[in-house]
């Protein structure tokens, strides 16, 4: 909008300075500069209209009428008032100011209204010719009217005065109309970020503005007039630029997204093809392997055949190329073709084939259909014919023939043929074959197969014909002509086999491949193709869609108390619930476990209403799914968490509108289960962050950006016990993280177990340099060991070698663990502690008394010390309960010989209610906060002084 703003500032500045004459010495130098201007603007009008004849004619012919009768109208307008201005040579009639100013105001007035037609995307149909006709009709009505008529219209111009005030009055409303019309187009612009309206809309704005600069001049060679002609043409070129867009830059976008699709639909193609049960071959131009699927690799090639690029004539047997390269020369011309052949596998057999070859883009595709069994049975038919009719007996029964004349009239069957169609003989012969017709095939597939046979050719073909019963069937049908003397075929004999329940299986395992197995819903796999379809149905039509994630709340627990039977019977019971509260065409699926996808189409254009609406249903799908199932005898309450994301517009992926309600629905789980959340984007500003800050975490241990800090530990007279490592990360930018944050983002990701083994050994490496120190010497140090890392089965063993690798006093280290650590398999735990605690190695229960506390399993783990948590101490002066507790505790580990250190002391008065209540170790800032390992010695420097 730059140019907006400089255009009008420029004009404001212009009208507001005195008078400026120019040319007054060589008026003759200004008509030559008026013209030279005036064929600038022609020239553009011209190119215009050519652009519009050629290029946007051949993709949208009515717009381009609009600007071909428009702009050629302009043109002759422009050139009219160049060559009738004042001091041009005569043409008619003499020129003069009054005649060019008729022709300038024609030309402004259907300029704005051709830039109106074309924003309000009005058509004129019929052939360009038709409306450049109109266009030159129109202009000669023009003319006739400036050189006759003139007179009868009010004056425009004074010579000595300048302009009249019903001149200025219509330059004031061409200025208004241009102005408002460029509003109009920016607005269509922002709307539908079309390039083409922006450049038009800024053509209308200066074309407007330069308008002011025609109601006030004096003599038409002032400079005002001057600066409004420049005006015009910037304005022009706008034009010619929108003109430009809309013939060239655009078909180029749309080339890029047709080349995008085609390649999406090749990928497709190829998976489909992947799983045929027939051979097929892609080969380019120059006959060199595409794409092979795997039917084709295991019958055709060798095992090193199938490299893509490989010449295909390199690649099969010499023979059967050879019988195969007609075909494909004939495809690479675009024509079709097929063929029976035998050729030599790779295996050394002799094998019959049946190849169909079509042109395939810019290649060839061939389909190669096994027919090694169907030729023998041919082999033995025709021999059984030739010799005795007892052959065609045992034929009979063991295919499905019919006899046919030359014109396809049935006659004669076996009892197979009246088995399977249902119909009795006599029903049968004297009809044609399209009495079973089942409406299946096109047109043109019957129309191949009597094109074969009527040349006397074998055809084959796998066709699905109607019962009586209306029931369908498949049959793999192959038929023989039988030629007679005069080279043309007398009857036909169709032998069938029935291939209904393959083509059941086959329809079946799509099936499968597109569904749950469970639930029958359809499977992650069909919803994307879904998706895709309807996020592009929703940028054609501009209505709302919706994609819902449910997960259901708790559901692991089910399957763990109940078993996965009641879990599967529960998901069963989801499923049908969730098909009842949509509609026809909305899609329910699973993509697996707990986790349902439901995709709303049609949801309306008007984003206010799109929301309630979604709101409320999912309100109700909540609702619905939270009333009790009843699974056996059994009674269950389940609620979901549903996350919710809208797609419209905007071509969205279903990866990413997948990914989207994921992040909804978790954000539900956050906000307390049962609940409908709908996606924001900052969820996912969220996720980068988490991502991003996971992807550092990888890096810091390789980066050297860990580091220990040690806290002391301390008796009753502050003297240093030991320390608690604590891990601090230094991150290069992100500056010191708290563990805080990082440390759950590394228990969730398992980055937990090699930073807990880095911790380990830089513990131990530091308490062998602190046994060279006779002040150190003694200390132990506590580190935390998470649930991971004691779950694993290699535990022990972890711990033992870093032990023998650093040499580490092992009687100094202290391994410290939570409440919530204990839950699972007590047992197990209890074995690695014992085994551990042989070595010399010291256990702590951290945090004691916040989780599950139990006497029991104090008694029966190898425990040798408890920590008070902090959130005891923190009000044990204030808050009785809290005081009680920390006495307990204290009395609890003295009964079972256990130590207790208080943790979070932070005040004088706080160790003395503790030293009073028994307690004779502590940590916590009173004592020093924690430190880097060199700067121990002046925390225990102060403790001794304080």
């Amino acid at each position: 909008m730059l140019a907006c703003l400089v255009s009008a500032a420029l004009m404001v500045v212009a009208l507001s300075l005195p008078r400026i004459p120019l040319f007054v010495e060589r008026p003759q130098d200004y008509v030559s500069l008026h013209l030279l201007l005036e064929l600038v603007a022609v020239v553009v009008s011209v190119m215009v209209v050519a652009i519009a004849w050629g290029s946007l004619g051949k993709r949208d012919l009515p717009r381009a009428n609009v600007l071909i009768f428009g702009f050629s109208l302009v043109a002759a307008s422009d050139l009219a008032h160049a060559l009738a201005y004042e001091g041009m040579p005569s043409l008619i009639v003499d020129g003069s100011v009054e005649l060019s100013i008729f022709f300038w105001l024609a030309g402004r007035f259907i300029e704005a209204l051709s830039l109106l037609l074309v924003a309000a995307g009005v058509r004129f149909h019929g052939t360009p010719l038709r409306w450049l006709a109109a266009a030159l009709l129109l202009f000669a009505g023009l003319l006739l009217t400036g050189v006759y008529a003139l007179h009868l219209l009010p004056d425009t111009f004074v010579p000595g005065q300048g302009v009249t005030a019903f001149k200025a009055r219509i330059e004031y409303a061409l200025c208004a109309a241009n102005l408002v019309l460029s509003g109009w187009l920016f607005t269509r612009f922002r709307r539908e970020r079309n390039v083409r309206f922006l450049w038009l809309g800024l053509a209308s704005f200066v074309m407007g503005v330069g308008e002011l600069a025609f109601t006030g001049y004096v003599d038409p060679s002032d400079a005002i007039s001057l600066l409004g002609h420049f005006y015009k043409v910037l304005a022009y070129i706008f034009i010619y630029r929108a003109a430009f867009i809309v013939a060239v830059h655009e078909p180029y976008r749309l080339l890029s997204r047709t080349t995008e699709l085609a390649q999406a639909r090749e990928q497709d193609l190829n998976r489909l093809m992947q799983n045929l049960p027939v051979g097929v071959v892609r080969l380019d131009p120059s006959l060199a392997i595409r794409f092979c699927n795997p039917a084709f690799e295991r019958t055709f090639l060798s095992d090193a055949a199938a490299e893509t690029g490989r010449p295909f004539e390199r690649a099969i047997n010499a023979d059967l190329f050879g019988q195969l390269l007609p075909l494909l020369r004939n495809a690479l011309r675009g024509e079709r073709g097929q063929l029976d052949g035998a050729y030599c596998a790779p295996q050394g057999e002799l094998r019959h084939g049946h190849a169909i070859v079509v042109p395939d883009g810019d290649g060839v595709m061939a389909i190669f259909t096994d027919t090694t069994e169907r030729e023998r049975n041919l082999q033995k038919l025709e021999l059984s014919m030739r010799e005795n009719s007892d052959i065609r007996l045992a034929l009979d029964a063991h295919a499905i023939v019919a006899f046919t004349d030359a014109r396809g009239v049935i006659t004669k069957v076996n009892d197979k043929f009246c088995a399977i169609s249902q119909y009795a003989r006599d029903e049968l012969i004297g009809r044609t074959h399209s009495l079973l017709n089942s409406r299946t095939h096109p047109r043109e597939f019957f129309d191949d197969l009597w094109r074969t046979i009527t040349h006397g050719e074998v055809w084959n073909g796998e066709v699905c014909n109607r019962a009586k019963d209306g029931s369908l069937y498949w049959v793999q049908t192959t038929i023989v002509p039988f030629v007679g003397d005069n080279g043309l075929p007398e009857q036909y004999i169709a032998i069938r086999a029935d291939i209904t329940k393959r083509k059941q299986a086959e329809a079946q395992a799509l099936h499968i491949a597109l569904h749950d197995e469970l639930t029958g819903l359809p499977n992650r796999r069909l919803m994307t193709e879904r998706l895709l379809q309807a996020t592009r149905k929703a940028v054609r039509s501009g209505s709302y869609g919706a994609v819902l994630m449910i997960d259901l709340d708790n559901f692991k627990e089910i399957n763990d108390t109940l078993g996965h039977a009641q879990g599967d019977a529960l998901l069963c019971q989801v499923a049908g619930r969730l098909q009842q509260v949509v509609r026809d065409v909305d899609t329910v699926t699973r993509l697996g476990g707990d986790e349902f996808v439901l995709l709303f189409e049609d949801l309306g254009s008007d984003l206010d209403q799109v929301i309630a609406r979604v709101a409320a249903r999912a309100e109700h799908i909540r609702q619905r799914l939270g009333e009790p199932y009843q699974l056996s005898s059994l009674q269950l309450g389940v609620s979901p968490s549903i996350g919710v994301t809208l797609f419209s517009l905007i071509d969205d992926q279903p990866e990413e509108l997948v990914k989207q309600a994921d992040m909804a629905m978790y954000r539900a789980k956050d906000a307390g289960r049962d609940q409908v959340c709908f996606f924001d984007p900052a969820m996912q500003t969220e996720v980068v962050a988490r991502a991003m800050l996971l992807r550092d975490l990888r890096q810091a241990l390789e980066n050297h950006e860990f580091c220990l800090f040690y806290q002391p530990v301390v008796d009753g007279q502050q003297r240093i016990l030991g320390v608690e490592a604590l891990i601090r990360w230094q991150h290069p930018q992100r500056g010191m993280v708290s563990p805080a944050t990082f440390i759950p983002l590394a228990e969730d990701s398992g980055l937990i177990l090699p930073i807990g083994q880095w911790v380990l050994e830089t513990a131990c490496r530091q308490l062998v340099s602190w046994a060279q120190d006779p002040e150190r010497a003694h200390w132990h140090i506590a580190v935390n060991v998470s649930a991971r890392q004691l779950n694993q089965v290699e535990f022990v063993d972890q711990v033992t070698a870093v032990i023998d690798a650093t040499g580490a006093p092992a009687a100094r280290l202290r391994m410290e663990l939570t409440e919530s650590m204990l839950q699972d398999n007590l047992p197990r735990t209890i074995g690695k502690m014992r085994t551990l605690r042989q070595m010399g190695i010291r256990f702590s229960l951290d945090d004691f008394g916040t989780g599950y506390s139990s006497l029991s399993y104090l008694k029966r783990l190898p425990l040798d010390q408890l920590k008070i948590d902090k959130s005891f101490i923190d009000h044990i002066l204030t808050d009785a309960n809290d005081a009680a507790i920390a006495g307990t505790i204290v009395a609890l580990g003295r009964t079972l010989g256990l130590g207790v250190v208080a943790e979070g002391v932070e005040t004088v008065e706080q160790m003395r209610f503790l030293v009073d209540s028994g307690c004779e170790v502590f940590q916590g800032y009173l004592f020093g906060r924690p430190v880097e390992a060199a700067a121990l010695g002046r925390s225990r420097e102060s403790l001794a002084t304080s």
